[in-house]
């Protein structure tokens, strides 16, 4: 029995010391609602200042193809003066995650920001950079974009404006990454607020990327296919002129004394031969350059695309004061812990 009335004892001092901490709290409690009242306060007037926060995700897949067989075309190709290095080389700038800052690049964006609201309304409509000005308030003076066309030139207070806005948007408002690191899912977050500005810039901005990226990834193949083309043209052109060539020159009852009015027959159909082997070979080529070049056409899917009504960041007011008056309570406790009179 002796053994346990320490254990007892213990035990009861700890009640005891329990209870003397919770009047202790109890009798802060004219302080704590005064607390609750004040940071609630602050809480609520913190919720009504807070702006608002529209949320746009736009992702989409990017496969990279590569070209494989444009090398066996590179001889006979330079022959012509054709440069198949496009279609054989599988790297190039524009290849990985140089995507990424294509889609934060000032040319995309400012082209994007540049761009009516609604088209239909006429070149002198309001621009997303209209759209977004209200969000700088007093940082720039007033300026409008509603008669710029882009790539036209701008006065040198919208140019620089429009800087500012540019870099606002890659600074706080515009997130791009790849979902997964090694993954080919890339996706652009865009959060604002106007929820009107974060939808329309999302989908132009990952749609002026996704054209940039193509045209940029075929160009150099698109140029040396044209080219190619053109040859191909030039030669049939030449061989048609060779057959009505040969056909003028041939003659029905040649006096067998004179064989040399054979000769000029004879060179002709010679030169109708060549002709019409480098057409061949030229057509033969361009046919494999076609589909070389479709082959190294990058293909990119959209994924998923921002949707109205907007997910908005903007806290709740309820979970803002329930976060402030959970602080006070848990503050107050540990105030009453530390400060209550012991009854050791």
């Amino acid at each position: 029995m002796m053994k346990n009335q320490p254990t007892t004892v213990a035990l009861s001092q700890f009640l005891a010391e329990a209870k003397a901490m919770g009047q202790y709290w109890w009798n802060m409690r004219k302080l704590i609602v005064l607390a609750l009242l004040l940071v609630n306060g602050v809480a609520a007037l913190y919720s009504f200042l807070q702006k608002q926060q529209y949320e746009a995700e736009v992702s989409f897949i990017l496969e990279e193809k590569s070209a494989g067989g444009g090398g066996s075309l590179s001889g006979i190709a330079s022959q012509f003066g054709i440069d198949l290095g496009g279609l054989g080389a599988g790297g190039s700038i524009f290849s990985g995650d140089n995507i990424l800052d294509i889609l934060r690049s000032r040319h995309i964006v400012e082209k994007v920001l540049l761009s009516k609201i609604d088209s239909s309304k006429g070149l002198s409509s309001e621009t997303l950079a209209d759209l977004y000005l209200p969000q700088l308030r007093k940082k720039v003076p007033a300026v409008s974009y509603n008669n710029v066309v882009y790539p036209k030139p701008m006065t040198r207070l919208q140019d620089s404006v429009l800087y500012f806005i540019f870099d606002q948007i890659v600074q706080k408002n515009l997130v791009v990454d790849r979902v997964n690191k090694k993954g080919s899912i890339i996706k652009a977050t865009v959060v604002t607020q106007s929820e009107t500005f974060s939808k329309i810039f999302s989908d132009r901005l990952v749609h002026e990327t996704i054209q940039l990226y193509v045209d940029q990834k075929t160009s150099l193949s698109n140029r040396n296919f044209a080219r190619l083309e053109k040859r191909a043209d030039s030669l049939l052109r030449i061989l048609n002129n060779k057959s009505y060539q040969s056909a003028s020159l041939q003659i029905l009852d040649a006096n067998t004394a004179f064989r040399s009015t054979a000769v000029p027959v004879e060179l002709s159909q010679r030169e109708k031969t060549i002709s019409f082997a480098l057409y061949s070979e030229v057509v033969k080529n361009l046919e494999a350059s076609r589909m070389s070049l479709a082959s190294q056409t990058p293909i990119i899917n959209m994924l998923d695309t921002a949707k109205y009504p907007l997910l908005n960041r903007k806290k709740s007011i309820v979970l803002i004061l329930a976060a402030a008056s959970a602080l006070v309570v848990f503050f107050s406790v540990v105030i009453a812990f530390f400060f209550y009179p012991s009854k050791k």
